[in-house]
């Protein structure tokens, strides 16, 4: 029985579930409570203030429908001293810092997976129940960090062409209120209590748009059209979420 460990974050971890399903499935493991030791450990600083503190049981619980609901997962539960590893999902944690190319890539490489491209391209991620939230078949997210400096005119080009009245925001409250402050749209907020909720909604609706965050990651994992704002400070080879052969992905 293979079994699988990762210690977060979100975006990381979801990232990685194209490794297990490669490698037919089996346990996953969450170790919690590992975010400020990592990034001490391996990169010789505190972690992104978004992060510090995490994972914690609570986003244990928020993510548990959301696994259980792969069907190449069997078990999801919290990483014990007596659990067993076979795959350190962890392990990419080296490697990670200068590597150019998206998550995906680098955890292929960590695992000499030599299918690369069949890994990256094809969606790793299902939900039993897409929702579709009525009349509004664009789903935006906007985290508050890696956004860009200079906001794109992109925004209000399709603003003037009606997309705010198609589109609904999911994330945070604090998210939603900064994007109606910076890019004006008056749009319908939809909560989502659960990973698994997050999913269901991206999974029901025709284009995903947002920058990098753990719904993007999710989008890209099933297969759904995403226009993403990439972010400034780094070369676009090196976001996290630049998938450049796949055509349902574009980028401002």
């Amino acid at each position: 029985m293979n079994k699988f460990k990762h210690s977060g974050a979100f975006g990381d971890l979801i990232y990685s579930l194209p490794i297990m399903k490669h490698f037919g499935g089996g346990e996953f493991y969450l170790h919690l409570n590992q975010i400020d030791w990592i990034g001490m450990h391996y990169y010789g600083s505190p972690p992104n203030p978004f992060h510090k503190g995490r994972l914690t049981p609570s986003d244990f619980k928020y993510m548990k429908s959301f696994m259980e609901a792969q069907a190449y997962v069997t078990k999801f539960d919290a990483l014990t001293p007596q659990t067993e590893i076979t795959h350190n999902l962890d392990r990419f944690r080296v490697p990670f810092v200068g590597h150019p190319g998206n998550y995906v890539d680098i955890y292929s490489d960590v695992f000499n997976i030599q299918d690369k491209d069949t890994v990256r391209n094809t969606p790793w991620l299902t939900v039993p129940n897409p929702q579709t939230i009525e009349g509004r078949t664009i789903v935006i997210n906007r985290t508050e960090r890696w956004i860009p400096t200079q906001l794109s005119t992109v925004w209000e080009d399709w603003r003037s062409q009606g997309m705010d009245q198609e589109a609904v925001f999911v994330g945070l409250p604090n998210e939603y209120e900064k994007f109606k402050k910076d890019i004006g749209w008056d749009i319908p907020y939809h909560e989502t209590k659960t990973m698994l909720d997050l999913a269901e909604v991206i999974a029901g609706c025709d284009q995903f748009v947002g920058n990098q965050s753990q719904a993007l990651a999710l989008a890209i994992g099933l297969g759904v059209p995403v226009c993403c704002e990439a972010r400034q400070d780094l070369p676009i080879e090196r976001n996290e979420c630049y998938f450049p052969d796949l055509e349902r992905i574009q980028y401002f």
